[in-house]
């Protein structure tokens, strides 16, 4: 028979399958706070169901009637359409994230991704058995198609339609998916006479590496994500591109062994591991473009060396759905470690360099055993050497990362919001000694110890720049209401009589502002911090009438940007009194966010104030960035001169799209 109506199925649902991950985890982004674990969360949930999927397209596949049984699961999976989540499944403020998200998933999606997984596998054992001599390359096919609907994505649908269209739009195209699938099944109705060849039984180290690289290719696709939102945005662009090139990887060593010679993959994951060490190491200080190029390149080459090495140990057809079990419990495992495991038992990023640990030693492992196996080594000794070497510096670099980040007096936090550090700096000079706050690579305020020091704003927020010239005005007590907390820095600047309202996603934050700094205590005003996602708060709750709302949520990290969208803009007027004003942190390395709000000042009317300014600090110059944003011209007359007409692009950004490209630096 002619396989083409396999080979166009197998494509097609393997791009509904890539293609649904950043669509779902799009529309779910702004309801679990923007966090970057969002994205984590979302690759932990399709990998355990693609190992459901893998392991129903196993069992299935050996009984005489599969046709019909997944018949049967694909009309089944008509009754949970649309995808599109129920808005009644949102969180409240509050709510420990990880389950409610995955819930969410699971019954958005989950039943018809799943079906969509047992495409390549359940096509590929039938064409087999239908006298096909090469069933892997149909694997090939079925990863392009996983490359096609990422593609799709950011050039596609994030370009003409919005977040929850874009849910309809995939239900459409599963919808055509279905009865393409039937067809298929109906014209690949196994010969009874083909017996497949099952091959020699597979010895236990043969299983364990069809188990760990894939394992490692995840846990290191989800490490080189979450490393590159700790200074940009939590966007599906970074999320599309890793996950593009995690799958070439798989496309190209699963083409055939001339396109993964070992003369190839040694080499290419020495140069990924020198690579995503360098530039793990540079973090913040190389640019966003260095950043991609650095992740990318460095991801890419490790994978290709991992999954080079795991279609090397593929089996004989008899056993293919076997294999891909395998693969898929691999994949699984490394998505539960990052999501699960690794935010549990760490209380820092960690999983990067342990993932190149894994990754050298089980190619190396790999590598060792097939030329012992085929090509017996007369040299080994400095083979082995070579391994060895290379392993130490992944070691020594992994020691370094670690002896940064723990040296001095250290206390650390890590939970689905990020990893925190709190560092006492001790001086000989007591004017001088400071404990500091870091969310991932970014400072977020620092405090005096010295008792006459203690109250002294500091950072962004010092006096001279835009908020502290805007919360150091005389006059009757107000109304403040703050969307990230930090240190609690801002609470400085509160009177006896203010009300100071502060909003913070992260209930580890809270912990280190109340135990390691002093500002919410030291305040004689009513203070009331407030946790949960800032706008959901905010959405919750009546007008606050505040004479300041102070957005404080850009300065780096994975960036929340459902905070600076045109909904989240017309939600904070409402709880703005009149004449209130808008103070907005902009202050960030890779992103020029003036233009977002250039924007939605203009479309509201709005009066406003940029105020740059360098603060000073034991850790070097702060640069602070404000925007101030009213209706009321003569409360910004302080800050400075009107601004002048700009040329510069404004850039729109509502909660269904969030173009990034035209703001990086």
């Amino acid at each position: 028979m002619s396989h083409l109506p396999a080979i166009i199925t197998a494509t097609l649902g393997a791009a509904l399958v890539f293609l649904v991950q950043p669509i779902m985890g799009r529309v779910l982004l702004p309801w679990f706070g923007g966090t970057a674990a969002v994205w984590t969360a979302c690759l932990l949930f399709f990998q355990v169901c693609l190992l459901a999927g893998y392991l129903y397209a196993h069992w299935i596949g050996r009984l005489a009637r599969s046709g019909r049984w997944h018949t049967v699961v694909l009309l089944a999976s008509l009754a949970l359409l649309p995808i599109t989540p129920d808005e009644v499944w949102r969180p409240t403020p509050g709510m420990a994230p990880l389950g409610p998200l995955l819930g969410v998933l699971f019954l958005s999606v989950g039943f018809p991704y799943i079906a969509l997984t047992a495409t390549a596998p359940l096509l590929q054992a039938r064409v087999a058995r239908h006298g096909a001599t090469q069933p892997y390359r149909l694997y090939a096919w079925s990863n392009a198609g996983s490359i096609m609907g990422l593609l799709l994505h950011p050039f596609v649908f994030d370009l003409r339609w919005g977040a929850v269209e874009q849910t309809a739009v995939w239900t459409t195209a599963y919808l055509v998916f279905i009865p393409l699938m039937l067809l298929t099944l109906a014209r690949s109705n196994p010969r009874p006479s083909v017996v497949l060849d099952p091959g020699p039984v597979p010895d236990q180290w043969t299983r364990l590496l069809w188990v760990l690289l894939p394992a490692t290719g995840v846990v290191l696709l989800i490490a080189v994500t979450d490393a590159l939102s700790f200074d940009l945005p939590v966007h599906p662009l970074l999320w599309v591109g890793p996950l593009l090139l995690y799958l070439l990887s798989y496309v190209i060593g699963f083409a055939g062994e001339r396109w993964t010679p070992r003369a190839l993959m040694v080499p290419s994951l020495v140069i990924a591991v020198v690579v995503l060490v360098w530039v793990s190491s540079a973090g913040w200080r190389a640019s966003w473009a260095w950043q991609m190029l650095g992740y990318g390149v460095g991801l890419f080459l490790a994978c290709y060396a991992l999954h080079g090495e795991a279609a090397r140990l593929k089996p004989a057809p008899g056993r293919l759905t076997s294999f891909y079990l395998h693969l898929s419990v691999g994949g699984a495992l490394g998505g539960i470690f990052t999501g699960l495991i690794a935010p549990a038992i760490f209380p820092m990023h960690l999983e990067l360099h342990l993932a190149l640990l894994v990754a050298w030693g089980a190619s190396s492992a790999a590598w060792l055993r097939a030329r012992r196996l085929h090509t017996p080594l007369a040299n080994a000794g400095p083979v082995q050497m070579a391994f060895g070497l290379i392993f130490l510096f992944v070691l020594a670099s992994l020691g370094d990362h670690i002896h940064r980040r723990t040296r001095g007096d250290v206390s650390l936090y890590r939970s689905f919001y990020g990893a925190l550090q709190v560092k006492h700096y001790r001086s000989s000079d007591p004017r001088k000694a400071v404990t500091n706050l870091l969310d991932g690579r970014i400072s977020h305020g620092f405090q005096y110890t010295a008792p006459n020091r203690r109250r002294e704003p500091t950072a962004y927020f010092a006096r001279h720049t835009g908020v502290g010239r805007l919360l150091s005005r005389e006059g009757p007590p107000r109304r403040v209401g703050i969307v990230g907390l930090g240190p609690g820095t801002l609470a400085a600047y509160a009177r006896k009589g203010d009300t100071y309202h502060f909003y913070e996603i992260n209930p580890d934050v809270v912990t280190v502002a109340r135990e390691h700094f002093s500002f919410l205590s030291d305040t004689e005003a009513s203070i009331e911090v407030f946790v949960g996602d800032g706008r959901q708060s905010l959405a919750m709750n009546s007008p606050q009438a505040y004479d300041v709302l102070v957005l404080d949520a850009f300065s780096g990290d994975a960036l929340p940007a459902h905070l600076l969208t045109t909904e989240a803009m017309a939600l904070y007027t409402t709880h703005l009194a009149s004449g209130g004003l808008l103070a907005i942190n902009i202050s960030n390395w890779h992103l020029a966010l003036d233009r977002v709000v250039r924007f939605h000042a203009e479309t509201h009317g709005w009066r406003w104030r940029r105020v740059r300014a360098k603060a000073t600090s034991p850790f070097g110059p702060f640069l602070s960035d404000w925007m101030i944003l009213g209706t009321d011209e003569a409360q910004l007359a302080d800050l400075g001169k009107a601004p002048a007409t700009s040329t510069m692009p404004r850039v729109h950004w509502r909660d269904d799209t969030t173009p990034l490209l035209p703001l990086l630096k």
